[in-house]
């Protein structure tokens, strides 16, 4: 469904690279710096190399984009903070300091023993790209999840009501969806795992990203996240809406074998929120504020994308993603145009990361960038 970024390796002669001829491609080549990577016995370029120094490439330009990514995701981390604790300074929002400060010392915890790992004598990536991957990923969803509610007390007008115009202009009903479902205990099990397992899909894909090797990937699900989670924020900021259950007029004996926790959670949260009375932040008790877009859309498209490197996990990620797709209306009572624009920001997330990856394997690898030279030899 959506591809990834592959570093390819290339051959590239002494000609290309303006070598003459009977010039010792072997001197050439010395100038590279290289750390020895004892956990694998393979080799990888230091980040900061000369201007004229040609990185291994391959699986070693893999490994340089991919912690070049990591420094950009922690620059991005660092820029949220800056944006949080401004946007603290200037409205009356406060904050619980002690289960920020937890938070805050497992990622770092977290972080360090993973910069322990990479600088030790036995630095193996598949153990510190896990360890940086997680704590990146626990601070943007506490800096974007506590922004959120910051940004839903601009208490702008609802927008239920078009939302569901939107949907039945598309000729989509959810009523006759919801019935459908409700009528099928069974498949509404299976809904209910496959949406409830957008965190557990999120942890289990970084650890294993960084386990099989693919580190760039890892890193790039990282920036992916956050971008779509900026964006869906963003819009439903200027969106807002509680969600399709209560624009339709249904009671839970509507929809007796279903139970939308999280349709619940926005239902009661969010008026908390725009009406003033929510005011103190805990990362441990932040609900759920956001509707359209849907960000299960996003995570289920997001979560495709980076399984697919890894051939034996396509299918089950492509028909297991599809699933928490299908149950995102009635999980989190959203509208089928939430899930549509979801899907719209999931691409655009995953567009903006390949782009930033295909430079950054450009600059870790110039000999992409060299053109071809005529030999310079003496006849």
């Amino acid at each position: 469904m959506f591809s990834g970024l592959v570093v390819r390796p290339e051959i590239v002669s002494p000609a290309d690279v303006g070598i003459a001829a009977g010039a010792c491609p072997r001197a050439e080549q010395s100038r590279t710096p290289r750390v020895h990577h004892r956990g694998s016995g393979r080799r990888w370029p230091a980040l900061s190399q000369p201007a004229d120094a040609h990185p291994i490439q391959g699986e070693d330009t893999h490994l340089a984009v991919a912690k070049r990514l990591l420094q950009l995701n922690w620059i991005l981390i660092a820029a949220m903070l800056v944006v949080f604790l401004g946007a603290l300074l200037l409205t009356d929002f406060r904050v619980r300091a002690g289960s920020y400060l937890i938070v805050a010392a497992v990622a770092g915890l977290y972080g360090s023993f993973g910069y322990f790992k990479m600088t030790s004598a036995d630095s193996d990536p598949r153990i510190y790209v896990p360890l940086f991957v997680l704590p990146q990923i626990f601070c943007v969803a506490m800096l974007l999840a506590s922004l959120g509610y910051i940004a839903a007390a601009a208490n702008l007008p609802m927008q239920d009501a078009n939302l569901l115009a939107f949907d039945r202009f598309l000729g989509l009903d959810f009523r006759a969806y919801l019935d459908f479902a409700n009528d099928r205990p069974i498949l509404i099990g299976v809904l209910a795992k496959a949406y409830n397992s957008i965190w557990l899909q999120l942890f289990a894909l970084l650890s294993l990203l960084g386990l099989v090797g693919h580190y760039q990937r890892a890193a790039e699900l990282v920036l992916a996240f956050a971008t779509g989670l900026i964006v869906t924020t963003g819009i439903s900021t200027l969106v807002p809406a509680t969600g399709v259950y209560g624009a339709l007029g249904l009671l839970p004996a509507d929809y007796s074998h279903v139970e939308p926790s999280v349709y619940y959670d926005t239902l009661r949260e969010l008026p908390l929120v725009r009406n003033g009375t929510t005011r103190l932040l805990d990362p441990f008790e932040l609900g759920p504020l956001l509707t359209f877009p849907s960000f299960h859309a996003v995570s289920a498209a997001l979560y495709v994308w980076a399984c697919w490197p890894i051939r034996w996990l396509r299918g089950v990620g492509l028909i297991w993603n599809s699933v928490m797709l299908a149950a995102t209306p009635i999980g989190g009572g959203h509208y089928f145009v939430d899930v549509i624009a979801g899907l719209v920001v999931a691409a655009v997330s995953i567009h903006a990361v390949n782009r930033v990856g295909r430079y950054l394997a450009r600059s870790a690898d110039p000999l992409r960038n060299v053109s071809p030279q005529p030999s310079t030899a003496a006849t």
